[in-house]
């Protein structure tokens, strides 16, 4: 199997993360795999933003699931970056996906954790959009879902029970238990913080039949590291600094 390079959030070095200026800098530099994150409005709209609040990279203030799709819609999304990205928008799952086609670039999406009073049946809308937009990727696209929480994996999992599923894993989540984690969460990828993996760990989870791709790894020596223990992918915030680890 080829090793992965995905970007996260785009390249959020060169461009304010999860924007299309930001996911167009991956196809600029040639990377394959894009890592990007799926939330909801209270008008049941589905919008690519990390955060559940829009205060840290937008010019918009709360929290996703308590605003309408109009004030999402028109945040600015880049001028905290840089000047040149003024008026930059937080992109649609629409915008999303028409991106991933036209590039053919592969995506690994993580489905955020809904919260607030409507929290479970916005979680059930979000995955219904989700699998809906589906219909329309290109075949060729290459498509990973993963999550912090099993919830959203399982919901995701009876609609598109087809698809690849990980289950991404904090140091501190990484317990005694997290084979049965992924067994519940019918995924066959796990996502573990790989700040704090071990080779003994690497081989334990390869023993077990997974693929792996850490994540947040910003530097190249420790990617290399994790690559020669047998890690499958790096998701990283440099991935045009690290593409030559693909070959």
């Amino acid at each position: 199997m080829n090793k992965k390079i995905v970007a996260h959030r785009g390249i959020p070095t060169l461009a304010p993360e999860n924007t299309m200026a930001s996911f167009n800098e991956v196809v600029n530099r040639d990377v394959k795999w894009i890592e990007t994150d799926l939330s909801i409005t209270k008008d049941e709209k589905v919008f690519v933003i990390h955060d559940d609040k829009l205060n840290r990279t937008t010019n918009q203030s709360g929290s996703i699931e308590t605003l309408d799709s109009d004030l999402v819609s028109k945040a600015d999304a880049g001028y905290w970056f840089a000047e040149k990205f003024r008026g930059e928008k937080i992109p649609t799952l629409d915008q999303l996906i028409d991106f991933l086609n036209i590039h053919k670039i592969n995506a690994n999406i993580e489905l955020k954790g809904v919260v607030g009073d409507n929290a479970n049946y916005l979680a059930d809308r979000l995955v219904e959009e989700f699998a809906k937009s589906l219909d329309r990727l290109d075949e060729h696209v290459e498509l990973i879902i993963s999550s912090f929480n099993p919830i959203m994996l399982e919901k995701m999992y009876k609609l598109r029970p087809n698809l690849k599923y990980a289950v991404l894993f904090s140091r501190a989540t990484l317990g005694d238990d997290w084979n049965l984690v992924m067994q519940a969460c019918h995924a066959k990828i796990v996502h573990p913080d790989g700040s704090s993996l071990t080779e003994e760990k690497v081989k334990q989870m390869k023993d077990y039949g997974y693929e792996i791709n850490a994540w947040t790894i910003d530097d190249v020596n420790r990617a290399q590291t994790l690559l020669k223990w047998g890690v499958d992918g790096i998701i990283t915030n440099i991935a045009d600094r690290m593409s030559f680890l693909e070959e």
